[in-house]
């Protein structure tokens, strides 16, 4: 009988372990949404994929703590982060194009509350020689900032370079 008793104990504790992981976990889309059609050049949307690998990256990095959505964000209850790309400047050339940055902005929200929000920055004046490699390098610099955030979000943060 003890031996049934300890291992009931064991089962429910692993679900409740289980079930507050799984309400930990955050729900970001992809592809991020650009806010307006001039943040981007055409051939930065046509040629460039920083805006999907971003999402995944952030979840590949976040140890569990990030899923890329399978359906529409909004329609979900869930914790769930939103981005939006606000501005962004990109050329290949390295540093002899002069700077390049990537701006977003970002919501943590649980069913219809607000957790916490952001403007998150990343620039640099070097780059690689193509404007993708660039967006791709920023934007992982941009995920670490996020991940750090999301261990204690907050409202109006600014992070990265946006400090």
């Amino acid at each position: 009988m003890k031996a049934i008793h300890g291992l009931l104990v064991a089962v429910v504790a692993c679900v409740t372990v289980i079930s507050a992981r799984a309400a930990d976990i955050v729900f970001v889309s992809s592809p991020i949404p650009y806010e307006k059609e001039d943040v981007a050049s055409a051939d930065v949307r046509k040629e460039c994929n920083w805006n999907t690998t971003m999402p995944r990256y952030l979840a590949k990095e976040s140890e569990g703590r990030v899923t890329v959505a399978e359906q529409n964000i909004d329609a979900m209850t869930d914790k769930r982060l939103t981005l939006v790309a606000t501005n962004l400047h990109t050329a290949g050339g390295g540093g002899f194009s002069g700077p390049k940055w990537l701006v977003l902005t970002g919501e943590l929200k649980e069913g219809g509350k607000l957790i916490g929000n952001f403007e998150a920055r990343r620039q640099t004046i070097r780059g690689s020689m193509q404007g993708c490699g660039t967006l791709n390098s920023l934007s992982e610099e941009i995920s670490g900032d996020i991940l750090k955030w999301l261990k204690a979000p907050s409202l109006n943060a600014k992070l990265g370079d946006a400090k």
